[in-house]
């Protein structure tokens, strides 16, 4: 095996496309590959798998949800770490994370993370902005951001790990 890292995302509006490049940025020889747009590449030329999703109205993403269900064998082989970028905190996004990916893939990451959220109004749908607002209250449909030291712990918990 080669000891390289494959980054697989899925996001909406851009913020966990945000966080796997900084993931990359910090891990050394590490290719990113968003699930929506690329063709998953063989898996067994990386020996590190870190997937990260958005989450929406509790759930991460299609093509996450997909491609655990299709790869979770293959991917319990693999050091495995699993990041989701919400803006829920506390128990809640706790509870979000542990039910985003497969249990058995839950159990198995080295390193499990939210990373915060990050809205860019520009990019959102009216219906998304309306949800927002549901749920986080009016004037904090900004998000509050991706965690730069959530993100920097989960490096190093895979690269020491």
């Amino acid at each position: 095996m080669s000891n390289r890292t494959l980054i697989l995302y899925a996001g909406k509006y851009g913020c966990t496309e945000k966080a796997a490049f900084l993931l990359k940025s910090r891990l050394g020889e590490a290719e990113a590959v968003n699930l929506k747009y690329a063709k998953v590449p063989a898996l067994a030329a990386y020996d590190t798998v870190i997937l990260g999703s958005s989450i929406y109205y509790g759930k991460i993403r299609k093509e996450m949800a997909a491609f655990t269900s299709k790869y979770g064998q293959e991917l319990s082989g693999k050091r495995l770490g699993l990041f989701i970028c919400a803006g829920m905190t506390g128990e809640k996004a706790e509870q979000e994370l542990q039910q985003a990916y497969p249990e058995v893939l839950y159990k198995k990451a080295l390193a499990k993370e939210i990373l915060g959220d990050e809205i860019y109004p520009e990019r959102i749908s009216a219906l998304d902005k309306w949800v927002l607002r549901m749920v986080k209250g009016k004037g904090n449909e900004a998000g509050a951001g991706l965690s730069m030291n959530k993100l920097e712990g989960f490096a190093r918990a895979m690269t020491v790990s």
